[in-house]
């Protein structure tokens, strides 16, 4: 299993990648993903899977994209698509894909998942962590809460978690707890850091290591500015 970090940058687009096999589940659908899938030459029939953490546009906006791809393509094997549940935004652009077109092949399977849930896929296994995050505008101006998750890949012996955007919360910790490798939102610089936006919002790159030291390896996501990852 590999995990590949196809775009991530906060308020632009995040999405991931990972590998089992010859089969490949897309982690968040970020705009670009659909030119991020093609500039690595993937097999787009070769996608089994998409999992979305929550409804926020840099991670869902390239999913009617990526629909429509398949669509173009005339897939021919059903994609299931994992999201939160209550998420309306992953509801409604699914539904407005399906709307739109009568004439695609492939079948769109949905499930709605939450905290504590398992999937299996041959001899893949996710589990499912709720993360605590809200929406917010202008200059982390807090909203209200969001439905949101995180998801632990395991196969052969391997555990990858991807926290997608999340505050400080237990189910955090839980997820990335003995991970082989974590993927951690960082978004925040430490000037922004105040207690309400660390736990409801964002973790900051500080405390995103310090979390990352309950795996064995992490890697941050979610980055502000020039950084790369």
């Amino acid at each position: 299993m590999n995990t590949t970090i196809l775009y991530s940058k906060a308020g632009i687009a995040t999405q991931l990648m990972i590998s089992v096999e010859e089969d490949f589940f897309i982690v968040d659908t970020g705009d670009g993903t659909l030119r991020d899938l093609f500039f690595r030459k993937i097999d787009f029939g070769k996608i089994k899977g998409i999992f979305l953490t929550h409804g926020h546009y840099d991670h869902m906006a390239g999913l009617y994209a990526l629909l429509g791809h398949f669509r173009i393509i005339e897939r021919r094997c059903p994609i299931n698509i994992y999201f939160p549940k209550g998420c309306k935004e992953a509801e409604q652009i699914i539904f407005a894909f399906q709307e739109s077109y009568d004439d695609f092949s492939f079948k769109i399977q949905t499930y709605e998942v939450k905290g504590g849930d398992e999937v299996k896929i041959k001899d893949l296994e996710v589990k499912i962590y709720q993360m605590r995050h809200y929406a917010a505008v202008g200059v982390n101006r807090i909203l209200h809460p969001d439905v949101a998750v995180g998801y632990r890949f395991i196969h052969q012996g391997k555990e990858v978690a991807i926290s997608g955007d999340t505050g400080m919360c237990s189910g955090l910790i839980e997820l990335v707890r003995g991970a082989d490798v974590a993927y951690i939102d960082s978004t925040l610089e430490e000037e922004e850091v105040t207690d309400t936006i660390l736990n409801n919002l964002h973790l900051s790159q500080k405390k995103a290591e310090e979390i990352g030291r309950f795996a064995k390896k992490y890697i941050p996501i979610h980055l502000q500015g020039d950084e790369e990852n």
